[in-house]
């Protein structure tokens, strides 16, 4: 390959990204953490789908080959569901901030905006929750991966773990956030300790892919 053709090809790479960090830069509220969060699990998906790819057809995994296949199916469809959490948590919080917003004038109005407030949290907290959990399933799906995959390509699963560790961490501050103003208190308890569950599975995973890709060294 030419300088000229290698020098194309970066930069077509460092533009394929988009506009997303352009958007997070910007000084507004949307896109913030919660779409930060949903996008880590996006690449941590991306890179499992990789590891399948370049281990599905080789002779050597001919046995799992039919395993990875659906591993890269159940990657892609966690994928595309959080692609949507990236832009649901933005309009989530902005529906939040649209609540806060509503007239108090009147006891009537107070009432409503009490209502409308309680509704937009509860939804502020099922995306960034949602985002959890779809992170999880891909955290699980790589912690298979670094077990039937190529070993040429763990650490590459070893960084989507990372990536899915850090997408449903980042997730779970935001389902924090706003369970603290939910007036709902036995509702709060449950989600916080589901919330609290799903990282405790996620930090197995994670140091059982890091303890493996350390044996590799």
């Amino acid at each position: 390959m030419s300088e000229a053709s290698q020098a194309d090809s970066k930069s077509s790479l460092s533009q394929s990204i988009g506009s997303f960090a352009e958007l997070v830069a910007e000084g507004t509220p949307t896109p913030g953490g919660g779409s930060v969060s949903a996008y880590c699990g996006v690449l941590a998906a991306s890179l499992g789908q990789m590891v399948c790819a370049i281990t599905i057809s080789k002779p050597k995994y001919a046995t799992v080959e039919p395993r990875l296949k659906e591993i890269a199916s159940e990657l892609e469809r966690t994928s595309s569901r959080l692609r949507e959490l990236i832009a649901e948590d933005a309009a989530s919080f902005e529906a939040v901030l649209n609540a806060y917003r509503l007239p108090k004038d009147t006891e009537e109005q107070k009432e409503e905006r009490t209502l409308e407030i309680q509704k937009a949290l509860q939804c502020a907290i099922a995306v960034p929750l949602e985002t959890a959990e779809r992170s999880l399933d891909a955290l699980k799906l790589l912690g298979e991966l670094a077990d039937i995959g190529t070993p040429n390509a763990l650490s590459d699963v070893a960084v989507g773990a990372q990536l899915a560790q850090v997408a449903l961490k980042g997730a779970s501050y935001n389902v924090g956030a706003n369970l603290g103003s939910i007036t709902d208190s036995e509702s709060a308890e449950k989600t916080r300790d589901h919330m609290d569950a799903i990282i405790e599975q996620s930090k197995t995973i994670a140091e059982r892919v890091d303890e493996k890709i350390k044996t590799q060294r």
